[in-house]
């Protein structure tokens, strides 16, 4: 039985930094490629001629290093550190192929360097912090200390909007502060067997590798664009000679293209001795993961059907029953692309074993070129509209720009300074005490009808208090300790529910109003 194996490593694409970096975001059509931390005049073309930028015109937050490695490439020689208190940390990817509805590849790399700028918390000496994807967490990245791999995690999302958020967060209060190397997005076909898949799922995949298994000694470490169009990074498990079939033919792509598998990915096979085992582990337990053959029949002993048919076993149980077994030459016939595709699920302890098995009259045995693994994740709904434009009103009016991404989503991860409901159908208090903030409270702080509490005590905000009526749940209202004016609205009276008011102002008839408004009413004021 020739055995293949992908443990923690698999979780995450890998990447030595000796390999030639040939990422970005480009001149290709949809490619965006940003160098986190790099300087703001930087903008360069890699020898594939795809160009990546600076991220400093998308972060404001956040610190760029410098590393001390010298002999990496360079959108590995910086680094952006999220340093800061903030629950999460994002960048606001779009470009003019983006919209709605769309698919894309979004991929993250993380390069600490032999001498990062602090030390892991975690005693196993790994760096860990957690990545999210618009409303739902993407991964927990683990990224080891003082070491010369680089990490990448890629996901397919679909835009639920014209830009696709991607964030970094401490995973606890003192945990490690994020960072980032790079950010790549690539648009995706919507014919591709994935993409058809989370569109009648209604999920994301967290994609868990792209493994090119039957690759020579002397075969490439990786495969990527320009051979692949769409630029996965497909990781090569070489194979010694006597488990591998090669090829200089022609690859009939036209047999199975919804994948758009590179031709040079089909050219090299691994046999099996007789079988193939593929075991997968350190993934999530007990999960919903889907999975993708790529097959192509490039003995030229194999000249006729029924001569290489074998069976895949997931986790033991048979997992091509309804189909029948495979024969790649009598499906598409010789040097053609062929996949097979299952879902499955990881047992209890984050396993998933693959077998292939011929049948007892097969005379050749079973062959795999490639595989991809992926994991399926539920979409959470954004934020609704009407509380998004309430909320980027109020970020304006007080200068709290630097709060980006979904203000409630996911959960854990949303504004501070907000308590969303936890259906998220609404904004329950906004809490800005002592936050330093300017400006004026902006009128659209009375679309949020179903407030209780607006603590915005101790700023420096200035103007009048605008229209509140709406806010009929409204409990606890302190501005206090600003530079208002004006007088108190005479409609916070009418407010049923308000129990306390606190606030200053510069007017000779400021205590009459609240003893009119309040204390005839019995409620509480300052």
């Amino acid at each position: 039985m020739t055995l293949v194996s992908f443990s923690a490593l698999f979780l995450s694409v890998i990447l030595q930094t000796a390999l030639l970096w040939s990422i970005g975001s480009s001149q290709t059509t949809g490619f965006t490629s940003i160098d986190c931390g790099s300087a703001s005049a930087s903008v360069y073309t890699d020898e594939d001629g795809i160009q990546w930028s600076s991220d400093s015109k998308l972060m404001s937050e956040g610190t760029s290093v410098v590393l001390s490695d010298t002999n990496v490439p360079h959108v590995l020689s910086t680094m952006r550190l999220f340093n800061g208190s903030q629950s999460k940390y994002c960048y606001n990817l779009s470009n003019s192929d983006l919209k709605a509805e769309d698919f894309f590849l979004v991929r993250a790399t993380m390069f600490p360097g032999i001498d990062p700028p602090y030390s892991p918390r975690n005693p196993d000496g790994s760096f860990r912090f957690r990545m999210i994807l618009d409303a739902d967490q993407w991964w927990d990245a683990k990224v080891r200390y003082e070491d010369s791999t680089t990490w990448t995690y890629d996901a397919y999302v679909r835009a639920k909007r014209s830009n696709i958020d991607v964030c970094f967060a401490r995973i606890s209060p003192d945990g490690d502060a994020p960072f980032i190397s790079a950010l790549e997005l690539r648009p995706l076909p919507k014919t591709l067997t994935s993409t058809t898949f989370m569109n009648a799922l209604d999920v994301f995949l967290v994609c868990l590798g792209h493994a090119n298994v039957g690759v020579p000694q002397s075969g490439p470490s990786y495969v990527r664009f320009p051979d692949d169009t769409l630029d996965r990074y497909w990781t090569s498990y070489k194979a010694p000679d006597s488990n591998l079939n090669s090829t200089q033919e022609t690859i009939n792509l036209s047999t199975d293209s919804l994948d758009q598998i590179p031709e040079k990915i089909l050219q090299d096979s691994l046999t099996g001795s007789p079988g193939i085992t593929i075991t997968l582990t350190a993934l999530q337990a007990d999960a919903l993961h889907y999975a993708q053959f790529y097959f192509s029949e490039i003995d030229s002993s194999v000249n006729s059907s029924g001569m290489r048919v074998f069976n895949i076993f997931a986790n033991g149980e048979l997992a091509n029953m309804t189909d029948g077994p495979i024969d790649v030459f009598a499906s598409v016939g010789a040097n053609a692309a062929y996949s097979y595709r299952l879902p499955v699920m990881s047992n209890a302890t984050g396993g998933i074993d693959f077998t292939f098995t011929p049948l007892a009259n097969s005379t050749f045995p079973a062959s795999l070129a490639a595989l991809e693994l992926f994991e399926l994740r539920q979409i959470t709904s954004l934020t609704p509209s009407p509380i998004l434009t309430a909320v980027e009103a109020i970020k304006t009016a007080l200068g709290l720009g630097s709060y980006t991404g979904d203000p409630c989503l996911p959960v854990g991860h949303g504004y501070d300074w907000l308590n969303c409901s936890s259906n998220n159908t609404g904004i329950t208090a906004i809490s800005l005490s002592n936050y330093e903030t300017n400006g004026s409270i902006p009128a659209e702080l009375n679309d949020l009808t179903t407030v209780t509490e607006v603590r915005m005590n101790g700023n420096n905000l200035k103007g009048e208090i605008p229209d509140l009526s709406a806010l009929e749940l409204l409990e606890t209202l302190d501005l206090s300790n600003n530079n208002l004016n004006g007088s108190i609205p005479s409609y916070l009276a009418s407010l049923k529910s308000l129990k306390a008011f606190t606030g200053t102002c510069r007017i000779t008839t400021c205590q009459e109003r609240y003893r009119l408004l309040f204390c005839s009413a019995g409620r509480h004021h300052h």
